[in-house]
C-alpha cells in the first residue's frame, strides 16, 4: 500500500484513486526511489525508441517535457516557490510567507528557466554508452534525497502534506529508502552509479543545510526543491566526473 501511495502522491500516472490517510502517506516514504525508477525507465524507454527518429536536441526537450507531465510539475513548483523565498532578501518569517504565496515571483521564474535549461543541456550531453543507465538512475537518486530531507530536518508548517510525513517519520524509513536506492542504482549502472549517488548525496546534503540555515527547517516546497536540485546534481556529476570515461 505504501508503494501505491507513493505513486499517487508523487506522480500523475492515471492509477485508480483512493483516499490517502495519514498512515498510507507516511508509509510511502521508503518507496520514493521506486517511483523515481519508474520515471527513469519511462524516460530511458522513450529515448531508446525515438533516438534514431528524432534529432538529439528535440529528443532532449521531449524528455524534459515528459518528466514534467509524469510528475505534474509538482517538484518544479516547489523549486520555484523555494527560490522566491530564499532570494527575496527578507528575514526568515518573510521568506516563509513569500514561499506560501501562490504567485510566481521573479526569482522563481528565473530559477525555473535555469533549471529546465540545465536539465535540457545535460540530457543532450550524455554519452551514448551511459545514456540509458543515467536516465534510469538520476530520478531514483533525487527522490532518495527527498526522503533524507524529510527524515532528518524539522518541518516548519503547522499544516500541509509534509506534516504527515514528519509526524510518523523514523530513521528506519531512510534506511529502507537507502537500501532500495543503492540496489536499483547498482543493478542499473554498477559502481559508477553508486559513485554518482554518493556525490549527489553530498551535494544534496549541502543544499539541504543551506535551506535549513536560511529557513530553520523544511516545507513541502523545499522537498520539491531538493528533488530538482539533486536531479541536476546527479546529471552534472556524471558529466563532470564520468562523462569522458
Amino acid at each position: 500500500m505504501g508503494l501505491y501511495a507513493a505513486f499517487l502522491f508523487l506522480t500523475r500516472i492515471p492509477l485508480p484513486y483512493f483516499e490517502l490517510d495519514q498512515k498510507h502517506i507516511a508509509r510511502s516514504l521508503p518507496f520514493f526511489p521506486f517511483v523515481g525508477a519508474v520515471i527513469g525507465v519511462l524516460l530511458a524507454g522513450v529515448d531508446l525508441i525515438l533516438k534514431k527518429a528524432v534529432p538529439a536536441p528535440a529528443l532532449a526537450a521531449l524528455l524534459v517535457t515528459l518528466e514534467m507531465i509524469v510528475t505534474g510539475g509538482l517538484h518544479v513548483d516547489g523549486f520555484a516557490d523555494t527560490m522566491d523565498g530564499l532570494f527575496c532578501g527578507k528575514e526568515r518569517e518573510k521568506k516563509l510567507e513569500v514561499m506560501k504565496d501562490s504567485r510566481l515571483g521573479a526569482y522563481g521564474a528565473i530559477g525555473v528557466v535555469l533549471l529546465l535549461l540545465l536539465k535540457y543541456s545535460a540530457m543532450l550531453s550524455i554519452l551514448p554508452e551511459f545514456r540509458t543507465r543515467l536516465l534510469i538512475i538520476f530520478p531514483v537518486i533525487s527522490r532518495w534525497m527527498m526522503t533524507y530531507s524529510i527524515t532528518f530536518f524539522p518541518y516548519l508548517r503547522e499544516k500541509g502534506i509534509g506534516r504527515v510525513f514528519n509526524e510518523d517519520k523514523s530513521s528506519m524509513m531512510f534506511f529502507l529508502s537507502t537500501l532500495f536506492t543503492l540496489t536499483i542504482v547498482f543493478i542499473a549502472a554498477g559502481i559508477e552509479g553508486i559513485k554518482i549517488a554518493f556525490l549527489t548525496f553530498v551535494s544534496g546534503l549541502l543544499f539541504s543545510l543551506y535551506i535549513f540555515r536560511q529557513l530553520g527547517g523544511m516545507t513541502g516546497d523545499t522537498y520539491g526543491a531538493v528533488n530538482e536540485f539533486c536531479e541536476i546534481a546527479a546529471l552534472y556529476i556524471y558529466l563532470i566526473y564520468f562523462g569522458r570515461l
